[in-house]
């Protein structure tokens, strides 16, 4: 009650009960270990959900502990699933006896957060040449396993070079990051719909049974990181596979799978068979459908499962949800409370060395959540914000104002400070600090966190009642991403492309302009009138496709119905010339080729090549939002990279918010000159 009254005091307007481990570097002072949802755990519980209540507060929860959540209580066939690859190159002329168990030991992932107890089965065996030009199978060696107990795989190898490929199923492998006890253990299976609803409804009884109804305490629950660690399989996913794509997934699994290590990035080895560059090219687009079935079944069995059960419970979803195994800005138009982060690192507000580019706090992922909520019609935009683990007892105020501007300014209009950490006023200074910035009444600017808090009510009040302006979509070269570089660990990816594709959207802003971006699946569902792309109410007279390949054919007749009802399109720095489809590959290329040629070379001009921007995206923009003829909102004389705006619509009137995102530069009054409105 003590902390709800500190926080209540310096105008933070609810909370988010996030139970968490004790951090192990901390003394406890002999206070008891409560487990999550046991009698003493739900009494604390219910203490919290009436002191927020009695004093107006909002009160979120997390589901469970830590992330992703899961517990030590989940049977083997709930937990996570993740199918990856070994192999052993192989002399020819020789006769080979492996133990199954050294195999499997082989297979052992350096991952993040390990779970203690791992089962391991292994799925299939392939031999195969050390070179090909063709795709082969290989020979299945599962046959060659021994009869007593499949102990040892025996294998002839013909004369040459060759690999052993074995696929090797790890259940259990992932552990809850920072879970409590009670809800520690093995990582939940999001694949499995069976399992979701078993742990989901396992919580909510355990909460109504103290509680009674949830929503008359609780607004929402929330899902926190998406940080799956390679999770990717669930037993019946082969059958999906082949039942939506129309195709065997089992022929060209041990290609598409990759060897992982720290957060399930894939490993940078070169390994196994070498193929030809078309038959890479088959291997890809097979690769992709298997990505694209996993966003499906994620979206199926994990993100509608909880937003119904939420809804069920009385209370909205909240989640975030990015990361691999999720369409970036699609999932986040299911949830009712879409959330991004915004982090806090020492070059927010800063250059970047280097680069001339301002350093900033919202992850690429904000720009996906912000314009999936505003497609879908959502209203508020969360944001974890103020995240960091560096730099915790070394924030400003400044900092803080600089770094959440900065999210405004990306979309958010909601957001839930990282974080205020519950701690006993007998605890020695700091006290018990786990994550976040050191919001809390000891930290010497605390006396003055009202006022910045007031500031933030007022902008989140007034953006959450306003409407977002963008007359500009912006397509992510995300198929080609997916291809080239294999789907990204958001909101920290470690591949891009193109170079600036996150910059771009800031450009635009930078340059007194709006934008959202777009999915294939968005553009499709569009409708085309004059000169416009509508969706749900959202209308873009102008398309950006940077550094696009591969598009659907789909997508493509979408693109030119946008170009024939008047639209402008821009392919940046290439035009899209093949298909992502596996099925009729060849023929869907030649239809997309075409499309695509036949809109650029159209008499009318709408439909533009433009030149990727080598230095300074920023100048890049503004010269060609002169040459496309689009009127911004704002039009500064002068950009600079610190400064920047949104506008939205309230009513009949607009509202700017401009903001200076510098720590130390000032920008003059000068280079904020006209306001004008868009057409």
């Amino acid at each position: 009650m003590r902390e709800l009254d500190v926080m209540k005091t310096a105008g933070i307007g609810g909370v988010e009960i996030n139970p968490i481990a004790f951090p192990g570097d901390t003394d406890p002072m002999g206070v008891k270990v409560l487990t999550i949802f046991e009698d003493d755990w739900l009494d604390m519980l219910q203490t919290a959900l009436r002191g927020a209540k009695d004093r107006g507060m909002v009160c979120d929860m997390i589901v469970g502990s830590g992330w992703p959540f899961g517990g030590e209580f989940l049977k083997k066939d709930e937990q996570s699933q993740m199918v990856t690859i070994e192999t052993i190159d192989l002399s020819g002329g020789k006769k080979y006896n492996f133990k199954v168990k050294d195999l499997l030991d082989k297979v052992d992932p350096s991952l993040h957060s390990k779970n203690k107890t791992v089962y391991k089965d292994l799925l299939m065996a392939r031999l195969l040449p050390k070179n090909s030009n063709e795709f082969v199978e290989g020979k299945d060696l599962m046959n060659g396993l021994n009869n007593k107990g499949f102990e040892e795989l025996s294998i002839h190898v013909p004369e040459g070079s060759y690999v052993l490929y074995y696929v090797v199923k790890l259940t259990g492998y992932m552990a809850v990051i920072n879970g409590a006890p009670g809800a520690a253990g093995p990582v939940l299976n999001h694949y499995s719909k069976v399992a979701t609803e078993g742990y989901l409804n396992r919580i909510s009884n355990f909460i109504t049974g103290k509680i009674g109804n949830m929503g008359d305490h609780i607004r929402a629950m929330f899902c926190d990181s998406m940080e799956l660690e390679g999770a990717n399989w669930n037993d019946d996913l082969p059958n999906e596979f082949e039942k939506r794509r129309g195709y065997s997934l089992l022929p060209y699994l041990p290609f598409v799978l990759k060897k992982v290590g720290h957060m399930g990035n894939p490993l940078n080895e070169e390994y196994g068979t070498t193929f030809s560059e078309e038959v890479t090219e088959i291997i890809k687009r097979v690769d992709l459908d298997f990505y694209y079935i996993r966003i499906e079944l994620f979206k199926e069995r994990f993100i509608d499962t909880f937003n119904d059960w939420c809804h069920n419970n009385n209370v909205k979803s909240r989640m975030q949800a990015y990361g691999r195994g999720m369409h970036p800005l699609e999932a986040s138009m299911e949830i009712d409370i879409p959330e991004c982060e915004t982090w806090l690192f020492k070059d927010v507000g800063r250059e970047y060395p280097d680069t001339g580019l301002a350093g900033r706090g919202p992850r690429m992922c904000n720009k996906y959540v912000s314009s999936g909520a505003v497609l879908a019609g959502k209203k508020i935009v969360s944001c974890e914000e103020i995240t960091n683990t560096a730099m915790a007892f070394m924030a400003t105020l400044e900092n803080i104002k600089i770094a959440g501007d900065q999210s405004n300014i990306s979309g958010v209009n909601h957001s839930i400070l990282h974080g205020f950490n519950y701690s006993p006023p007998e605890a020695e200074f700091p006290g018990w600090i786990r994550y976040g910035a050191y919001f809390n009444e000891r930290n010497t600017w605390w006396p003055h966190f009202r006022k910045w808090a007031d500031y933030k009510a007022r902008i989140s009040y007034l953006l959450q009642n306003a409407t977002p302006q963008a007359n500009v979509a912006i397509l992510q070269p995300l198929t080609d991403l997916w291809l080239k570089k294999g789907p990204q660990r958001d909101p920290f990816p470690q591949k891009w492309y193109p170079d600036y594709q996150n910059n771009l959207w800031e450009a635009i802003h930078q340059n007194g302009g709006g934008c959202d971006y777009v999915s294939e699946n968005i553009i499709k569902n569009s409708t085309f009138k004059k000169g416009r792309m509508v969706y749900n109410g959202r209308s873009y007279h102008t398309l950006l496709l940077p550094e696009i390949e591969t598009l659907d054919l789909e997508t493509t007749q979408s693109l030119a119905a946008f170009a024939k009802a008047g639209g402008k399109i821009v392919f940046i720095g290439k035009r899209p010339f093949k298909s992502p489809s596996y099925k009729n590959g060849e023929d869907r290329d030649a239809m997309v080729e075409k499309i695509i040629n036949d809109l650029v070379s159209r008499p009318n001009g709408n439909v533009i090549e433009y030149p990727s921007p080598r230095e300074g995206v920023i100048d890049w923009y503004g010269k060609l939002q002169v040459k496309l003829g689009i009127k911004p909102y704002v039009r500064f004389d002068k950009t600079h990279k610190f400064l920047s705006q949104s506008n939205y619509q309230i009513g009949k009137n607009s509202l700017f918010f401009i903001a200076n995102t510098s720590l130390s530069v000032s920008i003059r009054r000068t280079h904020l000159l006209i306001l004008v409105m868009a057409s």
